[in-house]
C-alpha cells in the first residue's frame, strides 16, 4: 500500500511539472547593412548565419521577453511588432535525452491582424526561428526557446 501511494505521488508530481514551461522570446530585425550580429544575439549566431537566414548580414536585437506557459492555456505578451500568443500544446517523448515540445504560435501586427499562425515542435532547451515579416524597412524575426522539466 505504501509503495502504491509513493508511486502515485511521484506520478502526480511528474505530471504537474510537465504542465508548465519557461519560454524566452527574442525579437530580431534582419537586414543587409553589413553590421554583423548584435552581441546580444551571440547564443543564436549559429542559427542566424545558416540558410535561409544567411541571406542577411545584419541581425539586431530588438527585445527579449520571458514568458511562463501552462499546458493548453494561452499566454500572451506584447512585442515591438504587435502581440504574441503561445499555446503550450504538448510535451512529447524525449529524443536524444531531451523532451520535444509542441507549441501553437500566433503573431499579430500592431493593428491586430494575424500575420503568423503555426505549430512548431522543437527540443526542450532549444530555439526555433519564426517570422520573416517586413517591419520598419527590415525583416522581423522571432526566436522562441522553451524549456520544460
Amino acid at each position: 500500500m505504501r509503495r502504491a501511494a509513493a508511486l502515485l505521488i511521484l506520478l502526480v508530481s511528474a505530471v504537474a511539472h510537465a504542465d508548465t514551461s519557461q519560454c524566452t522570446v527574442t525579437e530580431i530585425l534582419a537586414s543587409n547593412e553589413k553590421k554583423g550580429v548584435d552581441p546580444g544575439l551571440a547564443k543564436l549566431k549559429a542559427k542566424l548565419t545558416k540558410p535561409p537566414l544567411s541571406s542577411f548580414d545584419t541581425f539586431k536585437l530588438v527585445g527579449e521577453k520571458n514568458l511562463a506557459t501552462e499546458r493548453q492555456k494561452p499566454a500572451s505578451t506584447p512585442l515591438a511588432y504587435g502581440n504574441l500568443t503561445l499555446l503550450y500544446k504538448d510535451r512529447m517523448a524525449a529524443q536524444g535525452g531531451r523532451a520535444r515540445l509542441r507549441f501553437g504560435v500566433d503573431v499579430d501586427d500592431k493593428h491586430g491582424h494575424r500575420q503568423v499562425s503555426t505549430v512548431v515542435v522543437f527540443d526542450s532547451g532549444d530555439e526555433v526561428i519564426i517570422g520573416g515579416q517586413p517591419f520598419e524597412g527590415k525583416t522581423y524575426i522571432l526566436a522562441l526557446g522553451c524549456s520544460a522539466p
